[in-house]
C-alpha cells in the first residue's frame, strides 16, 4: 500500500517571501500617503498667500492720488493662517509710472510664497 497523502498549500518560506513583499509595498504607500498630504498643505498655503497678495494689490491700486512710495510691511490672517506681508511702491523711468511690487511669505520660516507685481499711473 503506497500512502499518496497530498498536501496542499504554501510553505513557509513562500509565506514569508510574500510578507516581505507586502511589506516593502505598504511602506511604499504610506510613504506616499505622507508626502501627499504635505503636498495639499503646500498647495493651501500658497492659494491662501496669492489671495493675501491680491488684497494688498488691490489695496495699493484703489489708494487715491498722490500714491506713496517706499516700502510698508504688516502681518494678515487669512482663514487662521498668519501671513507677513510687504508692498514696495517705487518710481520707474517713466515719468508718473510706479511699480508695485507685493511680496506674502510665512512668518516663522521667511518663506517667500507668493509675490506679485503691477504698474500704476500716479501723480
Amino acid at each position: 500500500m503506497s500512502d499518496c497523502t497530498s498536501q496542499s498549500g504554501f510553505t513557509l518560506v513562500e509565506v514569508l517571501a510574500a510578507l516581505g513583499v507586502f511589506s516593502i509595498s505598504a511602506i511604499g504607500l504610506i510613504h506616499l500617503s505622507s508626502e501627499t498630504t504635505v503636498g495639499a498643505k503646500q498647495v493651501d498655503l500658497r492659494a491662501l498667500a496669492e489671495i493675501e497678495a491680491s488684497n494688498r494689490m488691490a489695496d495699493a491700486m484703489t489708494l487715491p492720488p498722490p500714491l506713496p512710495t517706499g516700502v510698508i510691511a504688516g502681518a494678515a490672517t487669512q482663514r487662521g493662517r498668519t501671513f507677513d506681508w510687504t508692498r514696495t511702491v517705487s518710481p520707474t523711468q517713466e515719468d508718473g509710472l510706479y511699480l508695485i511690487d507685493v511680496t506674502v511669505s510665512m512668518p516663522e520660516a521667511g518663506q517667500v510664497l507668493a509675490h506679485i507685481q503691477a504698474l500704476r499711473a500716479g501723480e
